[in-house]
């Protein structure tokens, strides 16, 4: 019985060390996992913020391409502008990838995206403007500040999705330090459990000494892991404990120093770091032991000791314990030597720019003068030119006039003489000379009532004309309608006058013979533009018809004689239609006026 209760209490310790080691093993998975995934996630914030630092510089350097283009046409200085808007789109694309399965700084981006492809289409705009050999346009576009207030907005956005990338690291530098130290732990509490339970059932475990070293092994490999994750880090990663005494150094710190570790653990870092309190950065330290997270940025360093010298940038953060209480702090240092020297190049770039700006702004300010005082001087050349014209339009306006009332005067004699014709066919053509006098002077009457002397609106005209015929002939405007398509048609004073002729007598034809013992009817004008300065010309009515035994083109009738000889003067064609309305179709070409 007693060897079968041993054995069943050595199957349950075995059981109970299995259990506990499994525990162990998956507990600290489970830590290693989220160490790894802690480091991926502050890679990504590294990616981000340099992402975002790039993206200005780029921005920067097109800014200045373009500058350095306006001012010199040159357009070997484009190529700062089209390598900036191409890196920026890589880099903006590059940003999108990192933080693709984060919505906040994904909305965040899309507004950053918008903001600089505005900028660039901004400064593209303008050097459009400039390749056309406009300066001064180009030069108006940029006082209207459009690109600074591009540049404003850019900056603000920037600003805030480092601050809140920056808060993102911070969080994930602390959840790293708190899952490092869960691990270490994890892994100290589970050996201190297994070498008590070891020593416990050691009688009967004897022979899984092997196993045990393996599980020793596999202990220091994470240690070691979590010693590698700290220092494969390219900055350089302090860690100070409430005293300012430095508990970490990892060999970033030691390539950027050229201090060993051995030489900073246990010490105060401004013993180590004497610079520290000459520039003033010792009150960041004081600051994170507050519970502070600080950021400073492009602080002078120089170690005598090594000779390492530059610019460095510091993210600090608290380092808390499980109670919440500061146990310390770590800092981020990042070498910025290289990105301040560059800033610092295109500070000394933009500053001769801007020399170079106001000396040719000097030159172009004579040049402007020189052009303002050639303008007054067109300018007084345009009045004397306008004050000519004006006469001249003054002058050929009472032409018209004084044609008119000539016209009317010959009218009105004609008027007064046929008072004393007795003879029906004399007073006939007395009347008829007397509308086409009237006709002409109608012309003329337009033309000095018209802003435009050279060419009349016809639709009006031949509904003035019209209108003399029917009160002429004393027609009934509701017995005989007349309807006219031609709106918005102009022409010059000689084809106005051809036209007018031939319609007074095409009319006053139709008002004569057409429509006899009081007969309703109807006339149509029509004038149609065709292309290329074709017109085509209808006089129509739907009275009695035209005598089939008259030949139009060969007749004895005086004002078809005068249509057909008016038609040739136009240089055009007529023909006679029968369809059951009598319908005259000239068809002509003429310059509209």
């Amino acid at each position: 019985m007693t060897f079968f209760s041993e054995i069943k209490t050595v199957k349950t310790g075995l059981v109970f060390i299995l259990i506990l080691i499994i525990g162990i093993g998956v507990a600290s998975y489970r830590n290693i996992n989220e160490v790894f995934e802690t480091a991926e996630l502050r890679t990504n914030s590294y990616n981000v913020l340099n992402t975002l630092e790039d993206i200005l510089s780029q921005i920067v350097s097109a800014e200045e391409g373009q500058r350095s283009y306006i001012i010199t046409g040159d357009e070997s200085y484009l190529e700062p502008f089209y390598k900036g808007e191409q890196n920026a789109k890589n880099d903006l694309k590059s940003l999108e990838t990192i933080i693709k399965n984060n919505q906040a700084p994904k909305n965040l981006l899309m507004q950053y995206d918008t903001l600089i492809t505005l900028r660039f289409q901004n400064l593209q705009s303008t050097i459009e403007t400039r390749k056309t050999g406009d300066f001064k346009s180009a030069a108006d576009r940029i006082k209207l500040k459009i690109g600074k207030k591009l540049m404003d907005k850019i900056y603000e956005l920037n600003a805030k999705m480092e601050a809140e990338e920056y808060n993102r690291l911070q969080q994930r530098d602390q959840l790293l330090i708190v899952n490092v130290k869960n691990t270490f732990i994890t892994i100290i509490v589970g050996t201190l459990v297994s070498c008590i339970i070891f020593l416990t059932v050691f009688y009967i475990l004897d022979r899984e000494i092997g196993e045990r070293k393996k599980v020793e092994q596999a202990i220091r490999r994470e240690m070691e892991f979590s010693d590698r994750l700290l220092n494969s880090s390219i900055d350089g990663i302090v860690a100070f404990d409430s005293d300012c005494k430095y508990t970490l150094w990892n060999p970033g710190m030691e390539s950027m120093t050229g201090i060993n570790k051995s030489k900073t653990l246990g010490k105060s870092a401004f013993e180590v770091l004497p610079f520290l309190k000459e520039i003033g950065e010792d009150k960041y330290y004081y600051e994170t032991l507050k519970g502070n997270y600080v950021i400073a940025k492009d602080r002078w360093y120089y170690i005598p000791e090594t000779g390492k010298e530059g610019y460095f940038e510091a993210y600090y953060s608290p380092i808390l314990d499980d109670s919440k209480k500061i146990v310390g702090g770590i800092a981020i240092m990042r070498d910025s030597t290289q990105r301040k020297y560059s800033l610092e190049a295109l500070e000394r770039t933009k500053e001769e720019l801007e020399r170079r700006v106001i000396e040719r702004t000097a030159a172009l300010s004579k040049v402007n003068e020189d052009m303002r005082k050639e303008i007054i001087e067109r300018k007084k050349a345009e009045e004397q030119i306008t004050t000519s014209l004006q006469e001249k339009t003054v002058l050929l306006r009472e032409i018209h006039h004084r044609v008119k009332n000539n016209l009317q005067v010959i009218s009105s004699l004609l008027n007064l003489q046929s008072g004393y014709i007795e003879d029906r066919k004399s007073l006939e053509i007395f009347r008829e000379s007397q509308t086409r006098v009237r006709s002409m002077a109608l012309i003329h009457e337009k033309l000095y009532q018209s802003k435009d002397l050279y060419k009349i609106e016809f639709s009006e005209y031949i509904k003035s004309l019209a209108k003399d015929l029917f009160s002429s002939y004393n027609v009934d405007n509701e017995r005989i309608k007349l309807k006219s398509e031609m709106e918005g048609i102009f022409f010059e004073i000689d084809t106005a006058i051809l036209c007018g002729l031939i319609i007074n007598e095409l009319v006053s034809n139709s008002l004569k013979h057409a429509f006899p013992g009081g007969r309703n009817g109807e006339i149509d004008i029509i004038l149609n533009k065709g292309s290329e300065g074709n017109y085509t010309l209808i006089v129509k009515d739907n009275g009695v018809g035209f005598p089939p035994a008259i030949n139009f083109r060969k007749t004895d009738s005086l004002g078809l004689q005068l249509v057909n000889t008016l038609t040739e003067q136009l240089g055009g064609t007529i023909d006679l239609y029968k369809n059951g309305m009598t319908e005259f179709k000239i068809e002509f070409s003429t310059k509209l006026a």
